[in-house]
């Protein structure tokens, strides 16, 4: 139920703060609005993750809530160390089998490429690089390793619920030659939780992952201009 409500909050919030942030900036800021649509789309992106955000904060009751049910709380430095170096282990071995199933499926595509190579100004760097490094891999960890992950845990052994939500949260991606890396992500990012207990593990690593893909996207961008 109260994935349910998390999801169905998050789309009634995101609907009415698309609504209104369109309808004021083409009362208020036509001009502007016309010429900006990459920036709009930040600020659009911005908005789903945040109503996302209100989502879990209604569902589970508040930060507090949060941090109970979904265990965002820190646990010790050496949890933090071992999160990290499992995700730097899964980089390596992911990429390994990226490359293998290149010759199959294509070469990887990256989101991050995608969405910032849209425009360059400060403000569409100011809203979307700490939602891409920060915001997105917080909310992402919360509702694929707090809530999915600890709903399928109690239907299913762990290991068939860190299958399901691996792959659920590799699929949400919408990147295909991708799925094969994101998979192995998610089964790692849901190990730590289930060792330690906390998903601001699993975020420390999604957020060190999103930060290499934000780095690593605009030094392509800039090899190719």
């Amino acid at each position: 139920r109260r994935l349910l409500l998390l999801f169905a909050v998050s789309v009634a919030v995101l609907a009415v703060a698309v609504a209104l942030t369109l309808a004021l900036l083409r009362m208020l800021a036509g001009g502007w609005y016309g010429s900006h649509t990459a920036d709009v789309r930040a600020l659009l992106l911005v908005e789903a993750y945040l109503a996302l955000a209100a989502g879990l904060l209604t569902a589970f009751g508040g930060a507090g809530g949060v941090v109970h049910a979904l265990g965002f709380r820190f646990t010790s430095l050496l949890d933090l160390i071992t999160a990290i170096g499992l995700w730097f282990a899964t980089l390596i071995v992911g990429g390994l089998v990226t490359a293998a199933l290149t010759p199959l499926i294509g070469p990887p595509e990256s989101n991050a490429v995608a969405i910032l190579r849209l425009a360059h100004d400060p403000l569409f760097v100011v809203l979307v690089v700490p939602t891409l490094t920060l915001l997105a891999p917080a909310v992402e960890e919360l509702v694929f390793r707090g809530g999915v992950l600890g709903w399928l845990s109690g239907w299913l052994p762990f290991p068939a619920a860190a299958l399901v939500s691996g792959a659920l949260f590799a699929g949400a991606h919408l990147i295909p030659t991708a799925f094969a890396y994101l998979f192995l992500f998610g089964l790692a990012a849901a190990w730590i939780v289930r060792r330690t207990g906390s998903t601001f593990n699993s975020f420390a690593m999604h957020a060190c992952q999103n930060t290499l893909a934000v780095v690593t996207a605009y030094a392509l961008l800039a090899k190719a201009s």
